[in-house]
């Protein structure tokens, strides 16, 4: 029998009493007496006063260390917490884990990380699952490798990590690996057992890592869901580094006003596509929008209400697809829709003067290119060319790349993996998501796939949240549904929700596997999932 909401150390001592109850069920030994069973309040207040006693201790035979051990006051949403910082001592990975001191479900989150990581991940951003919370997970997440003190800048996308080879390794696909077993064993010493289902939910580079988990460690999880997932990296750097090289001339770029021009004639293309005229473009593989609509006579810049030559060169830039000559690395390009959005393209495709003219492709590319390909602070990456680099883009695909389709190990052992994208993502394209879903398809074939994998398109929405469309759904919840009862996703009638400052809904769509998407019926509230329904 289950014992729901159980902590760790009472679901032990009833597992410790099932001789004694099994012996007095069976009749003739009557007289057995039964311990006491601690009640709720003395398990909470027996944990977090065995917290502070777990710093110092060691774990992983002596490699690991658990430098602070300290109980943390609930603060809504967050339970109370015993949060252990736990470090490697041949490398500066670290973890940290939070361990909730009352109601534990038995079961392990742990958390991707984003950007070029240095700090541990906050379940309280808004693209992880809510139920984290209220089902109160045990969750951990890691540094990625190293320690960055501080906000993003200069030096954090300066990237030079990259340049210790243990570093670069421990980021780009071992870190959450190598952090499993010695953060289940710190599990196992705070509540008395390990966690019966371990998940995983990520988004960016968490769900790059959440790739590589189920394509190279597919026994570390039960349930993986891979939000906005980077797994072709090397691709999405050399998109970036070529997006970014055309806007940062200015004639190339596109003001404020030619923003919203071309946002609003997109929109009067490919709007209704789906039924609706809403500002939101949920079938984008049909809009197959040409800027050159909008060109300005003779192709010189003449004003705002028409593109030149060079910023029609920009938009199909972003919207092409783009290869190295071995056609080993390539990437589909972005969707059309919120251009004039800084959950658009404003978000990573246009400059900005904060950065110096430059856009946070365009920032991360250049660490990319300066730190992992060249290793050369110096490096020019406006001059970088792919194809000239392309027996260290091997080298470093190799270690960082996720984005093999051959999921067959996963599928063996029935693990399951959830994947989602925001449609008008310009960091990670939806695209590029559904291509990769495409090709596990074309390689474990449907039936196979359709027992393991499972693509969501989020109309609207940007990266990892946020957007004109509702971007909150709780896929870790719908994962350990899908692990613990059967159930897929796409069967448990689950909608894309957008809330307000006081969390109630001001909009709702249905989550439709892909190649799905939703469709307004004709008719009734525009805000109600109801309707709307799935159609390919």
């Amino acid at each position: 029998m289950s014992i729901p909401n159980a902590g760790g150390a009472l679901r032990l001592a009833l597992i410790a009493m099932a001789p004694a109850i099994l012996a007095a069920c069976g009749g003739g030994g009557g007289g057995t007496v039964l311990p006491p069973v601690a009640s709720a309040p003395e398990v909470s207040r027996n944990l977090s006063e065995k917290c502070p006693t777990l710093r110092g201790e060691t774990l992983a035979g002596g490699t690991v260390v658990i430098d602070d051990a300290r109980l943390v006051a609930a603060q809504s949403p967050q339970p109370a917490y015993c949060v252990l910082t736990a470090r490697f001592t041949r490398s500066s990975l670290r973890f940290e884990a939070k361990l909730p001191v009352e109601g534990w479900n038995g079961k392990l989150a742990f958390l991707g990380g984003g950007g070029f990581d240095g700090q541990f991940p906050k379940a309280t951003d808004p693209q992880f699952s809510p139920s984290i919370f209220s089902e109160r997970y045990a969750t951990i997440g890691t540094n990625g490798g190293y320690d960055y003190g501080g906000p993003p800048d200069a030096g954090y996308f300066a990237a030079r990590f990259a340049l210790d080879d243990t570093k670069l390794l421990d980021f780009t696909q071992q870190s959450e690996h190598r952090a499993l077993p010695p953060g289940k064993e710190a599990i196992n010493k705070f509540f008395g057992s390990a966690p019966s289902r371990s998940y995983f939910e990520g988004c960016s580079m968490g769900g790059h890592d959440a790739l590589m988990q189920a394509q190279r460690f597919p026994e570390d999880f039960d349930g993986i869901v891979a939000r906005a997932p980077a797994g072709n990296i090397m691709g999405l750097f050399v998109q970036f580094n070529r997006i970014s090289k055309q806007v940062r001339q200015p004639a190339n770029t596109l003001n404020a006003a030619k923003q919203s021009l071309l946002a609003k004639s997109v929109l009067a293309q490919c709007d209704t596509l789906d039924g609706l005229a809403d500002g939101i473009i949920s079938k984008p593989s049909a809009c197959n929008y040409n800027a050159s609509a909008l060109r300005c006579t003779g192709g010189a810049d003449t004003g705002d209400g028409c593109l030149s030559d060079a910023q029609i060169a920009t938009v199909n830039t972003i919207t092409s697809p783009v290869a190295t000559a071995h056609g080993a690395w390539s990437h589909p390009g972005y969707n059309f829709g919120l251009e004039d959005q800084p959950k658009g393209w404003g978000e990573y495709i246009w400059p900005q003067a904060a950065l110096g003219g430059n856009s946070i492709q365009g920032m991360f590319s250049d660490g990319f290119v300066r730190s992992f390909i060249a290793r050369d602070a110096a490096y020019d990456p406006l001059g970088w060319n792919p194809d000239q680099w392309l027996p260290r883009m091997a080298a470093v695909g190799e270690l960082f790349s996720a984005n093999d389709p051959d999921l067959t190990r996963l599928n063996a052992r029935g693990a399951k993996l959830i994947l989602w994208n925001g449609t008008n993502d310009t960091s990670v394209s939806a695209r590029d998501t559904a291509r990769y879903y495409d090709s596990v398809r074309n390689t474990l074939g449907a039936a196979r796939t359709n027992e393991t994998v499972e693509l969501f398109l989020a109309p609207g929405v940007g990266h990892c949240y946020g957007g004109a469309g509702p971007d909150r759904v709780d896929l870790l919840q719908a994962m350990a549904t899908w692990v613990e009862r059967g159930v897929p996703a796409s069967s448990q009638q689950l909608q894309h929700r957008k809330l307000d400052a006081a969390g109630a809904t001001t909009m709702a769509r249905p989550l439709c596997k892909y190649p799905a998407y939703a469709r307004y019926n004709g008719a009734g509230d525009v805000n109600s999932a109801a309707s709307y329904q799935c159609v390919e």
